[in-house]
């Protein structure tokens, strides 16, 4: 019987490696607002206004918000994750294990982010995510959460020394 290996995306990966990136951008995020005069915990506010609504950005408790704000952050960042899992997946291992293409393909990912997310998403449901500085967080998605999570990824097929989403053949 032939061995086969087939490439599946490794979703624990993504899923954890998406929270990560998550928290750097996050954390990012927060120190962006503050070093541009604005409430720290603003980005977390914004998090917390897919769920509660334009409500959140002022009018609901900052504990509410912070919590809320990070929980739906944390979900979107591992959802995220996932799917740059499952697109790294199916690269060829160099592409997998090179630092220098997963940079670029974590900066792509991020910037797709931000089109689809704020360009799209946001000017239909949530218009108030249009107040923020645009290339402002277009830099942000892409340094911030893309680079991060391409890098990463580049990282764990090295720790891994094989393809990330390969699965060894089993026998029969």
């Amino acid at each position: 019987m032939a061995h086969h290996t087939h490439r599946s995306p490794n979703w624990k990966l993504g899923a954890g490696l998406g929270v990560v990136a998550g928290v750097i951008f996050a954390v990012m995020e927060i120190a962006g607002a503050a070093l541009m005069g604005d409430p720290p915990l603003m980005p977390l506010r914004m998090f917390a206004s897919i769920v509660l609504g334009q409500e959140a950005l002022m009018g609901t408790s900052a504990g509410v918000a912070f919590v809320v704000g990070l929980i739906i952050h944390l979900i979107l960042s591992a959802s995220f994750g996932l799917i740059y899992g499952a697109i790294a997946a199916r690269l060829d291992p160099d592409t997998q294990a090179s630092y220098g293409k997963q940079a670029g393909l974590g900066l792509v990912f991020g910037a797709a982010l931000w089109l689809v997310n704020f360009q799209i998403i946001a000017r239909v449901i949530y218009p108030w995510f249009l107040g923020a500085p645009q290339m402002v967080q277009l830099v942000m998605h892409a340094l911030f959460f893309g680079l991060p999570l391409g890098l990463m990824f580049a990282a764990a097929a090295h720790r891994a020394g094989e393809p990330m989403g390969v699965r060894r053949p089993t026998t029969a």
